[in-house]
């Protein structure tokens, strides 16, 4: 594909070259068709064998359970913030609120459900510098909804809490580490961090939660009638779902889950190795040091003249997509799967030779 630059977008972010590569192929002509994987009907052969290998793949990659369902939606993650309480809420719901997100799946559900949504923690009032600590969820509560890695603010739940159903927004780390999700309730991931464009949101839901959804709930919102349509209850997006079994056709050749993990635990030492090592120039946003993020490394500059000096003389370098969430600031560099270490190890040698130049 030629020099590409690293993009250290949050969303979309980088994706895979090999993925980008096989999926423009098939867009043009699938399989030697003569026609491309986006002109398949969502009932024919085609597209059913596609969507059955992704289902297989991701099962495989995330070791799921026959107790769960794997579903491919649209809307975004965000829909789900009132989608998961229009099907689930029993009763009392808890939320842990970390960061922007947390916070604002929290808020939309409250606007619904008003007092039935508790928000049991939150970090707000540290400007969501860490994790809340020190909480105890109600294990009778409909469910426990997590965020487990704040994009905005660069912390994660190093550890998914434990909860008899517990949901996790896990948007902006899935597949980037293996997940426990034998012991989860519902997964939810929209794909354009780590698993392709956007317009698709992989789903993941334990089977039992079905017995809960009223009658009232329309088709199309209701979890059961996709898992059921095997997310063809509409047309579903069809070339969003070949690029996600491309991708994890990719994660599959890296060497599965625990090779991401490592790799990108690898990519994260080498940026905050850069900040730590800066005596006090870049200073990292999250307070707990052991929940900073290895997908969004938050960091500030000692100005803002500075900072955009910093973006601009990164982009000259080949490194795009480096600046701050627009409530935040600073500056955000994403390292989704597809960053190569290269990538990581170019913006960790710029920061330490701009620090010294500045």
């Amino acid at each position: 594909m030629g020099n590409r630059v690293y993009n250290f977008s949050a969303g979309p972010g980088m994706l895979p070259a090999e993925v980008l590569e096989a999926s423009a192929k098939a867009l043009v002509d699938y399989q030697g068709k003569g026609f491309g994987i986006a002109e398949c009907s969502h009932r024919g052969k085609e597209f059913d064998g596609v969507l059955d290998e992704a289902i297989d793949k991701c099962r495989k990659l995330l070791s799921i359970p026959n107790t769960h369902d794997v579903l491919f939606l649209q809307g975004g993650a965000t829909q789900l913030f009132n989608t998961i309480p229009m099907n689930f809420l029993t009763g009392p719901a808890d939320y842990v609120v970390s960061g922007e997100w947390s916070k604002k799946a929290a808020s939309s559900a409250q606007a619904a459900y008003g007092e039935k949504i508790r928000v049991i923690a939150s970090s707000e009032g540290s400007k969501f510098d860490r994790p809340p600590t020190g909480w105890t969820a109600d294990p009778a509560a409909s469910y426990l909804h997590v965020c487990s890695n704040e994009t905005v603010h660069g912390h994660r739940l190093v550890e998914w809490p434990e909860h008899p159903t517990l949901i996790v927004d896990a948007s902006s780390e899935m597949m980037s580490r293996p997940h426990p999700i034998a012991r989860t309730a519902l997964v939810y991931a929209g794909a354009q961090k780590n698993l392709g464009p956007t317009g698709v949101v992989l789903t993941i839901v334990r089977k039992d939660l079905y017995s809960r959804i009223a009658k009232s709930v329309p088709k199309i919102w209701s979890f059961q009638a996709l898992a059921e349509a095997k997310s063809c209850l509409n047309t579903p997006p069809t070339f969003g779902v070949y690029f996600l079994l491309e991708t994890f056709r990719w994660i599959e050749n890296q060497g599965g889950l625990a090779a991401m993990e490592k790799r990108n635990a690898d990519k994260a030492a080498l940026v905050y190795g850069a900040i730590d090592a800066s005596n006090g120039f870049y200073k990292g946003t999250v307070a707990d040091k052991a929940a900073r993020s290895h997908m969004n490394v938050t960091f500030t500059l000692p100005s803002e003249e500075v900072t955009e000096k910093f973006i601009k003389d990164a982009s000259k370098a080949g490194m795009v997509a480096l600046k701050g969430y627009r409530t935040v600031g600073g500056i955000r560099a994403s390292m989704y799967n597809a960053m190569p270490v290269d990538g990581a190890k170019a913006l960790a040698d710029f920061m330490t030779a701009f620090a010294k130049s500045a």
